[in-house]
């Protein structure tokens, strides 16, 4: 894929070279332009300049702020009939004996994306607002990370059960079911991250121009971020650990679990861009 978007700049640069060829005035990096947006990727802001009549280059920064979901209620695997052996198993004053499984496990989520751009727009004519746009987004690998928020004792529990308990009589382990993950507890907590590709190649179509021709104008673009598939860590004790998709279910991994299967990020977004010289 980086290929193919380097292929698809060189081939914007040969053919604004190309058609500017005898021309007088070759309109190269002479004008500066400024833009501020919103949209899908966030907040951001531009600076821009033109390769030719053809060729716009815009390089800047977006930014999406932390949007929190609070008190998601989640469900653990069921493993009952494993939790009550290890419970009789357990001898009396055990730190863990009488600790049951969470009866009401609550999670909450931070979305966040922070990138840095390099897009080039193509322009059919001279005259031409629309535009076809070619580039890259790079930046945080991590978009989505979500975290238990009670039943700290229970957790500790059931992270002593997976660690001692289950391995040695071989039992099912235990964990939140998170989408199509089991999302087990470390300590006193559940702890996961939804990581894509730091690398994002990004095509789409647009109309108007980042440097304008007048002082100020209006654009928008549409197009897509190919950031590979998703993928799930979870905190442990030797560090961040990539989850295997166990196909467990949970109704409160339903974010989490559509996120995961999704490769590309649709990307629509409105300018205001302005020319500085």
């Amino acid at each position: 894929m980086k290929k193919s978007i380097l292929a698809v700049l060189l081939a914007f640069v040969a053919f604004s070279a190309k058609a500017e060829n005898g021309c007088c005035d070759k309109n190269l990096f002479n004008h500066l332009g400024v833009g501020v947006e919103v949209g899908t990727t966030g907040i951001g802001f531009n600076l821009a300049t033109p390769i030719g009549n053809y060729v716009q280059m815009r390089a800047g920064m977006s930014f999406l702020p932390n949007i929190k979901v609070k008190d998601i209620d989640v469900d653990l695997n069921g493993a009952q009939e494993s939790w009550d052996e290890f419970q009789a198993q357990l001898p009396v004053g055990h730190e863990y004996k009488g600790v049951g499984l969470p009866e009401e496990l609550l999670i909450d989520g931070k979305i966040s994306m922070t990138n840095f751009k390099l897009l080039f727009d193509l322009y059919p004519s001279k005259h031409s607002s629309f535009h076809f746009t070619a580039g890259f987004y790079a930046g945080k690998r991590q978009i989505i990370e979500a975290y238990t928020t009670n039943c700290q004792k229970n957790l500790e529990a059931i992270t002593y059960y997976n660690n001692n308990f289950a391995p040695q009589n071989n039992l099912q382990k235990i964990g939140v079911e998170l989408g199509d993950y089991l999302l087990e507890p470390n300590g006193s907590e559940a702890r996961a991250y939804l990581k894509t590709s730091g690398f994002k190649p990004y095509l789409g179509i647009g109309s108007g121009r980042a440097v304008p021709r007048k002082r100020v104008s209006f654009a928008w673009d549409l197009g897509v971020q190919f950031w590979g598939t998703p993928k799930i860590f979870i905190d442990q004790p030797e560090g961040q650990v990539q989850l295997q998709d166990e196909g467990v279910g949970g109704d409160g991994g339903k974010i989490i679990k559509t996120i995961s299967k999704i490769t590309v990020y649709p990307c629509l977004s409105f300018r205001i861009n302005g020319r500085i010289f």
